[in-house]
């Protein structure tokens, strides 16, 4: 907490981050609640899940955008798209036009807007701190991700059966409207390429030529290595986002759903806050080891007949992946070049994530079929098969701490 009270650009990124996420961890519930009660069906949900990830594929596109352009104004402009875009909701139940539609086609809207936020940020934090600092800032960061879903998410399902879903709604509109103006307030150097004046064609040109350099860049590197591993994973939490409202209401209804959620944060949450204890740990180790528990408590998780013990063993399960998640960030910001940050950050959210929105749909789909409780417990294997993968892979088993990588070693210049 000490670099809040030392750095204030950074004081101010973290707290627009904490009370944009505050809104959207409740949001998220709400949504996904209101499909599923409007629909009353697991592939209604299942599709919504698939519509909010899918954006995230695209995130690739954004990253040249980033690293040429204003990061401040950017996201200044997405918050206020955002809330704009979030309003409908509210005035369609007003008027009495809401429907299961018409939230679909926003959700995906707006997920593409919130897309800009994890590589713009990340990409700030090598400029506004010091290198021995990073894994700290990226812990706050993941806290203020991850500690608001913990704490909101943990009782957005009571605020939801309390106050109504569509209430969430404005709830996030405010916060959008303080992270506004805590963005505006940034510090930042004029970015260098923001001022240069092309034509539209020179600039389309210069954003394909960015954008490929970035795909050789990760692909050919140890990143994509570590991007096929994290494909396993993210279609097994694609799945789980899809099942999870029926195996909650199962289990005992949303406020159920908003303790699993929470589960998932809290566990997320204290792997990102113990990150630095492992700091000097090698990185591949620490993979093979931290989904290894992970896959044998979530499947602990959906095996025992109790709910809140299944509650705590999957938060549990969650710990060693979110220490990981904190350590794999450091890494990138280690072995890649300043400018290329945001390309390589954009590149490896839309490759972790692309294979999340068929997860999501093949979960809501089998969990129809085959019921909630059961595709819960399969899900898990998408942990044991990334620990199986870095084990066989020497160049990922070999990683070194993050903090001790050579760019060299991996193709990049020191």
């Amino acid at each position: 907490m000490i670099l809040l009270a030392q750095n204030r650009n950074f004081r101010l990124l973290f707290s627009a981050r904490l009370i944009t996420n505050i809104g959207d961890s409740v949001y998220f519930i709400a949504a996904m609640w209101l499909v599923y009660q409007l629909s009353g069906s697991s592939f209604f949900s299942g599709l919504a899940g698939f519509l909010t990830m899918m954006p995230r594929t695209l995130q690739f596109l954004i990253g040249p955008i980033i690293d040429r352009y204003s990061i401040k104004k950017l996201l200044v402009g997405t918050q206020l798209a955002q809330a704009c875009l979030l309003a409908i909701i509210p005035a369609a139940a007003l008027t009495g036009n809401l429907s299961v539609t018409l939230i679909l086609i926003i959700m995906p809207v707006v997920s593409f807007l919130n897309q800009f936020s994890f590589p713009a940020e990340s990409a700030l934090i090598p400029q506004i701190m010091k290198k021995e600092q990073w894994i700290q800032a990226n812990s706050l960061m993941t806290l203020a991700y991850q500690g608001t879903d913990a704490a909101f998410q943990a009782i957005g399902g009571a605020l939801v059966a309390l106050l109504g879903a569509v209430s969430m709604y404005n709830a996030d509109i405010l916060s959008f409207g303080f992270a506004i103006v805590l963005f505006t307030m940034l510090k930042l150097p004029e970015h260098p390429q923001a001022s240069t004046k092309q034509t539209i064609p020179d600039q389309c040109k210069q954003y394909f030529i960015d954008l490929r350099e970035g795909f050789r860049m990760v692909i050919h590197s140890i990143i994509g290595k570590m991007m096929v591993g994290s494909l396993m994973t993210n279609f097994a939490l694609g799945a789980l986002v899809a099942v999870l409202p029926a195996y909650s209401d199962h289990l005992g209804g949303p406020g159920m759903y908003g303790l699993m959620m929470a589960g998932m944060a809290v566990g997320t949450l204290i792997g990102a806050l113990v990150a630095r204890c492992f700091k000097n740990k090698p990185v591949g180790k620490m993979l093979i080891f931290g989904y290894s528990i992970g896959f044998l408590l979530w499947l602990a998780a959906a095996l025992v007949p109790n709910p809140m013990l299944s509650f705590i063993l999957f938060s549990v399960s969650l710990v060693f992946p979110g220490c990981n998640n904190v350590l794999n960030f450091t890494l990138i910001q280690n072995v890649v070049p300043q400018h290329l940050l945001a390309r390589a950050m954009s590149l490896v959210a839309s490759l972790a994530t692309c294979i999340m929105p068929l997860g999501s749909l093949v979960g809501g789909s089998l969990s129809d079929l085959f019921g909630s409780p059961i595709i819960f417990a399969a899900s898990s294997i998408g942990f044991f098969l990334y620990a199986a993968y870095v084990a066989l892979m020497p160049s990922l088993r070999r990683l070194p701490a993050a903090a001790a990588v050579n760019p060299e070693n991996y193709g990049f210049s020191a």
